[in-house]
Protein backbone atom coordinates (compact mmCIF):
# COMPACT_ATOMS: atom_id res chain seq x y z
CA UNK A 1 0.00 0.00 0.00
CA UNK A 2 1.36 3.42 -0.69
CA UNK A 3 2.52 5.22 2.21
CA UNK A 4 0.01 8.38 1.28
CA UNK A 5 -3.57 8.33 0.30
CA UNK A 6 -4.18 10.78 -2.69
CA UNK A 7 -7.28 13.17 -1.80
CA UNK A 8 -9.45 14.06 -4.75
CA UNK A 9 -7.71 16.78 -7.08
CA UNK A 10 -9.34 20.47 -7.00
CA UNK A 11 -7.38 21.37 -9.97
CA UNK A 12 -3.97 20.85 -11.59
CA UNK A 13 -1.79 23.57 -12.75
CA UNK A 14 0.10 22.84 -15.99
CA UNK A 15 3.60 25.03 -16.77
CA UNK A 16 5.03 25.09 -19.86
CA UNK A 17 8.25 22.85 -20.49
CA UNK A 18 10.82 24.68 -20.61
CA UNK A 19 14.14 22.29 -18.98
CA UNK A 20 16.81 24.22 -17.21
CA UNK A 21 17.73 21.19 -14.82
CA UNK A 22 21.43 21.01 -14.63
CA UNK A 23 22.95 17.97 -15.72
CA UNK A 24 23.05 14.45 -14.54
CA UNK A 25 23.73 14.44 -10.74
CA UNK A 26 26.33 11.75 -10.76
CA UNK A 27 29.38 13.63 -9.73
CA UNK A 28 29.12 14.27 -5.81
CA UNK A 29 30.22 11.40 -3.45
CA UNK A 30 26.55 10.89 -2.07
CA UNK A 31 24.57 11.58 -5.00
CA UNK A 32 21.51 9.65 -4.10
CA UNK A 33 20.90 12.30 -1.47
CA UNK A 34 20.17 15.26 -3.80
CA UNK A 35 17.34 14.35 -7.03
CA UNK A 36 16.77 16.28 -10.05
CA UNK A 37 12.62 16.97 -10.47
CA UNK A 38 13.26 14.20 -13.56
CA UNK A 39 14.11 11.98 -10.96
CA UNK A 40 11.21 12.41 -8.18
CA UNK A 41 8.84 12.31 -11.11
CA UNK A 42 9.63 8.77 -12.01
CA UNK A 43 9.94 8.01 -8.49
CA UNK A 44 6.43 9.15 -8.73
CA UNK A 45 5.08 7.30 -10.98
CA UNK A 46 6.69 3.63 -9.38
CA UNK A 47 7.87 4.14 -6.22
CA UNK A 48 6.50 3.68 -2.72
CA UNK A 49 7.54 7.77 -1.50
CA UNK A 50 6.66 10.42 1.08
CA UNK A 51 7.08 13.38 -0.44
CA UNK A 52 7.29 16.31 1.89
CA UNK A 53 6.67 19.92 1.47
CA UNK A 54 8.88 21.70 3.86
CA UNK A 55 7.59 25.21 2.67
CA UNK A 56 6.34 27.26 5.45
CA UNK A 57 3.26 28.33 3.14
CA UNK A 58 2.54 26.31 0.35
CA UNK A 59 -0.35 28.49 -1.04
CA UNK A 60 -2.41 26.89 -3.70
CA UNK A 61 0.40 25.21 -5.39
CA UNK A 62 2.20 22.05 -4.04
CA UNK A 63 3.90 19.59 -6.15
CA UNK A 64 0.95 16.17 -6.38
CA UNK A 65 1.54 13.67 -4.02
CA UNK A 66 3.27 15.75 -1.38
CA UNK A 67 2.26 16.37 2.34
CA UNK A 68 2.77 19.51 3.71
CA UNK A 69 5.10 19.93 6.90
CA UNK A 70 6.48 23.24 7.61
CA UNK A 71 10.04 22.27 8.72
CA UNK A 72 11.33 25.25 9.82
CA UNK A 73 8.53 26.15 12.96
CA UNK A 74 7.72 22.60 13.48
CA UNK A 75 11.16 21.30 14.15
CA UNK A 76 11.38 24.61 16.82
CA UNK A 77 11.13 23.57 20.78
CA UNK A 78 9.55 27.16 21.84
CA UNK A 79 10.16 26.30 25.81
CA UNK A 80 13.94 25.48 25.25
CA UNK A 81 15.59 28.60 26.29
CA UNK A 82 17.84 28.84 22.99
CA UNK A 83 16.35 30.28 20.14
CA UNK A 84 14.85 27.83 17.45
CA UNK A 85 16.53 24.80 19.17
CA UNK A 86 15.53 21.36 17.64
CA UNK A 87 12.62 19.60 19.85
CA UNK A 88 13.28 17.01 21.54
CA UNK A 89 13.06 13.10 19.80
CA UNK A 90 9.29 12.32 21.52
CA UNK A 91 7.65 15.32 19.80
CA UNK A 92 9.92 15.01 16.31
CA UNK A 93 8.61 11.16 16.68
CA UNK A 94 5.43 11.90 17.08
CA UNK A 95 4.73 14.44 14.39
CA UNK A 96 7.18 12.07 12.07
CA UNK A 97 4.57 9.13 12.44
CA UNK A 98 1.42 12.29 11.44
CA UNK A 99 3.03 12.26 8.38
CA UNK A 100 3.06 8.68 7.46
CA UNK A 101 6.54 7.94 8.60
CA UNK A 102 8.14 4.49 9.13
CA UNK A 103 11.54 3.48 9.63
CA UNK A 104 11.84 1.61 6.63
CA UNK A 105 10.21 4.55 4.32
CA UNK A 106 12.17 6.52 1.67
CA UNK A 107 11.21 9.96 2.48
CA UNK A 108 11.86 13.23 -0.35
CA UNK A 109 11.75 16.27 0.72
CA UNK A 110 11.47 19.88 -1.63
CA UNK A 111 10.77 23.84 -0.63
CA UNK A 112 10.53 26.80 -2.54
CA UNK A 113 14.26 26.50 -3.88
CA UNK A 114 17.33 27.12 -1.59
CA UNK A 115 16.88 24.25 0.21
CA UNK A 116 17.17 25.56 3.96
CA UNK A 117 13.99 24.13 5.04
CA UNK A 118 14.89 21.09 3.56
CA UNK A 119 18.20 20.70 4.57
CA UNK A 120 16.38 21.58 8.35
CA UNK A 121 14.05 18.27 7.82
CA UNK A 122 17.11 16.28 6.72
CA UNK A 123 19.14 17.33 9.68
CA UNK A 124 16.87 16.50 12.14
CA UNK A 125 16.08 13.22 10.40
CA UNK A 126 19.35 12.13 9.97
CA UNK A 127 19.64 12.95 13.79
CA UNK A 128 17.24 11.07 15.00
CA UNK A 129 18.16 7.99 13.41
CA UNK A 130 15.95 8.09 9.82
CA UNK A 131 18.80 7.86 7.07
CA UNK A 132 16.96 6.82 3.71
CA UNK A 133 16.17 10.88 2.54
CA UNK A 134 17.08 12.70 -0.14
CA UNK A 135 16.54 16.76 -1.33
CA UNK A 136 14.51 18.03 -4.52
CA UNK A 137 17.73 20.11 -6.76
CA UNK A 138 16.07 23.50 -7.01
CA UNK A 139 12.56 22.86 -4.79
CA UNK A 140 9.84 23.52 -5.97
CA UNK A 141 11.50 25.80 -8.71
CA UNK A 142 13.63 22.95 -10.44
CA UNK A 143 9.82 21.23 -10.77
CA UNK A 144 8.45 23.84 -12.38
CA UNK A 145 11.72 24.72 -14.59
CA UNK A 146 11.66 21.09 -15.95
CA UNK A 147 7.63 21.49 -16.86
CA UNK A 148 6.12 19.34 -14.36
CA UNK A 149 2.32 20.05 -12.75
CA UNK A 150 1.40 21.43 -9.49
CA UNK A 151 -1.57 21.17 -7.55
CA UNK A 152 -3.90 22.88 -5.18
CA UNK A 153 -4.14 20.11 -2.16
CA UNK A 154 -1.97 18.69 -0.22
CA UNK A 155 -2.29 14.63 0.68
CA UNK A 156 -2.82 12.96 4.19
CA UNK A 157 -1.48 9.90 5.04
CA UNK A 158 -2.09 7.13 6.99
CA UNK A 159 -0.42 7.49 10.37
CA UNK A 160 2.89 5.60 10.55
CA UNK A 161 5.50 3.79 12.98
CA UNK A 162 8.63 5.55 13.21
CA UNK A 163 10.57 5.32 16.23
CA UNK A 164 13.60 8.02 16.72
CA UNK A 165 17.00 6.48 17.78
CA UNK A 166 19.43 9.55 18.73
CA UNK A 167 22.50 9.68 17.26
CA UNK A 168 24.59 11.51 19.32
CA UNK A 169 27.61 11.47 17.12
CA UNK A 170 25.72 14.06 14.93
CA UNK A 171 25.13 16.74 17.65
CA UNK A 172 27.44 18.39 19.74
CA UNK A 173 27.31 21.12 22.89
CA UNK A 174 28.98 24.65 23.70
CA UNK A 175 31.38 22.65 25.71
CA UNK A 176 32.35 20.46 23.02
CA UNK A 177 32.58 23.72 20.29
CA UNK A 178 34.82 25.39 22.88
CA UNK A 179 37.53 22.48 23.18
CA UNK A 180 37.43 22.16 19.13
CA UNK A 181 37.95 25.26 18.58
CA UNK A 182 41.63 24.85 19.57
CA UNK A 183 41.71 21.07 18.02
CA UNK A 184 43.59 20.81 14.56
CA UNK A 185 41.60 17.69 13.78
CA UNK A 186 38.27 19.78 13.81
CA UNK A 187 36.99 22.49 12.10
CA UNK A 188 34.66 25.03 12.87
CA UNK A 189 32.45 25.77 9.95
CA UNK A 190 30.53 29.31 10.46
CA UNK A 191 27.96 29.30 7.84
CA UNK A 192 26.59 32.94 8.29
CA UNK A 193 27.19 35.93 6.90
CA UNK A 194 30.34 37.53 6.70
CA UNK A 195 28.57 40.50 8.58
CA UNK A 196 27.42 38.58 11.46
CA UNK A 197 31.01 36.40 11.24
CA UNK A 198 32.86 40.04 11.38
CA UNK A 199 30.62 41.33 13.99
CA UNK A 200 29.04 44.01 12.01
CA UNK A 201 26.12 42.12 12.32
CA UNK A 202 25.35 41.57 15.86
CA UNK A 203 22.67 39.05 16.60
CA UNK A 204 23.39 38.20 20.46
CA UNK A 205 24.55 39.83 22.84
CA UNK A 206 28.10 39.62 21.61
CA UNK A 207 28.90 39.70 17.63
CA UNK A 208 31.92 37.95 15.69
CA UNK A 209 33.14 34.09 15.71
CA UNK A 210 34.13 31.19 17.97
CA UNK A 211 38.04 31.55 17.32
CA UNK A 212 39.60 29.71 14.76
CA UNK A 213 36.07 29.45 12.78
CA UNK A 214 36.02 29.42 9.19
CA UNK A 215 33.37 31.07 7.77
CA UNK A 216 31.74 30.52 4.15
CA UNK A 217 27.97 32.31 3.92
CA UNK A 218 25.60 28.72 3.70
CA UNK A 219 24.43 29.94 -0.23
CA UNK A 220 28.14 29.88 -1.63
CA UNK A 221 27.64 26.31 -2.82
CA UNK A 222 24.41 27.25 -4.76
CA UNK A 223 23.68 28.71 -8.45
CA UNK A 224 23.96 32.54 -7.60
CA UNK A 225 21.58 33.16 -10.29
CA UNK A 226 18.45 31.55 -11.62
CA UNK A 227 17.40 28.63 -9.91
CA UNK A 228 19.25 27.77 -6.54
CA UNK A 229 20.84 24.51 -7.79
CA UNK A 230 23.39 23.02 -6.26
CA UNK A 231 26.92 24.21 -7.74
CA UNK A 232 28.69 20.96 -9.60
CA UNK A 233 30.62 19.08 -7.01
CA UNK A 234 34.38 20.14 -8.14
CA UNK A 235 33.09 23.65 -7.42
CA UNK A 236 31.79 22.72 -4.32
CA UNK A 237 35.15 20.94 -3.01
CA UNK A 238 37.07 23.44 -4.11
CA UNK A 239 35.76 26.57 -1.96
CA UNK A 240 35.75 23.86 1.00
CA UNK A 241 39.27 23.31 0.34
CA UNK A 242 40.34 26.32 0.02
CA UNK A 243 39.39 27.35 3.41
CA UNK A 244 41.28 24.09 5.11
CA UNK A 245 37.30 22.08 5.27
CA UNK A 246 38.77 18.86 4.41
CA UNK A 247 36.86 15.34 4.92
CA UNK A 248 40.00 14.45 7.08
CA UNK A 249 39.00 16.73 9.86
CA UNK A 250 35.84 16.71 11.84
CA UNK A 251 33.34 19.37 10.79
CA UNK A 252 30.88 21.14 12.97
CA UNK A 253 28.86 23.40 11.09
CA UNK A 254 26.42 26.17 12.41
CA UNK A 255 25.02 29.40 12.30
CA UNK A 256 22.74 31.50 14.65
CA UNK A 257 20.01 28.78 14.69
CA UNK A 258 21.18 26.07 12.84
CA UNK A 259 19.16 26.41 9.74
CA UNK A 260 21.69 27.65 7.82
CA UNK A 261 24.35 25.64 9.45
CA UNK A 262 21.57 22.02 8.81
CA UNK A 263 22.04 23.39 5.06
CA UNK A 264 25.96 23.23 5.95
CA UNK A 265 25.59 19.58 6.98
CA UNK A 266 23.54 18.66 4.10
CA UNK A 267 26.23 20.19 1.70
CA UNK A 268 28.99 18.10 3.56
CA UNK A 269 26.85 14.69 3.68
CA UNK A 270 26.27 15.37 -0.23
CA UNK A 271 30.18 15.86 -0.64
CA UNK A 272 30.63 12.37 1.27
CA UNK A 273 32.43 14.38 4.21
CA UNK A 274 31.57 11.62 7.21
CA UNK A 275 32.27 12.98 9.82
CA UNK A 276 30.22 16.51 10.34
CA UNK A 277 28.69 17.18 13.76
CA UNK A 278 26.71 20.21 13.78
CA UNK A 279 26.72 22.55 16.49
CA UNK A 280 22.74 23.05 17.53
CA UNK A 281 22.95 25.92 19.76
CA UNK A 282 24.62 27.81 17.52
CA UNK A 283 25.41 31.62 17.78
CA UNK A 284 22.08 31.86 19.49
CA UNK A 285 23.44 30.00 22.66
CA UNK A 286 27.34 30.99 21.77
CA UNK A 287 26.73 34.62 21.27
CA UNK A 288 24.87 35.12 24.56
CA UNK A 289 27.21 32.69 26.74
CA UNK A 290 29.61 34.92 29.27
CA UNK A 291 32.86 33.13 29.40
CA UNK A 292 32.98 31.85 26.03
CA UNK A 293 35.53 33.16 23.87
CA UNK A 294 34.77 35.57 20.87
CA UNK A 295 37.20 36.90 17.43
Amino acid sequence: MRALKLLPLLFVYFYACTPAEPEALTDYPNSHLLLQASDLSTMLASDDIILIDARAEVSDSIIPGSVHFPAVSELTDPEHPVASFLIGPEIFQEKMRSIGLNNNSRVVIYDAGNSLASARLFYALDYYGFSNASLVNGGIEGWLNAGYSVQNMHHSAEPGTFRFDVQEAKSCDITYVMEAANDPNKIIFDARSEDEYTGNDVRAERGGHIPNAVNLEWSRVLQPEGTPYFLPAQEIQDIYSSLGITPDKEVIPHCHTNVRGSHAYFTLRLMGYDSVRPYEGSWAEYGNFEGAAVQ
